[in-house]
């Protein structure tokens, strides 16, 4: 095992767990008007 690999290289679920975990954080406070990180960062334009 290389202790320096990504977590996303050693368990892309796991990582992808925390991206949808802190999206939905930061969906949750755009109600207060805390607009950070911007919608527009969780999806790539092809």
């Amino acid at each position: 095992m290389n202790l320096s690999a990504s977590l996303v290289e050693l368990s892309p679920q796991v990582a992808d767990f925390i991206h949808v975990w802190a999206l939905s954080i930061a969906d949750f406070f755009r109600q207060f008007g805390i607009n950070f990180p911007p919608a527009s960062w969780g999806t790539f334009s092809i």
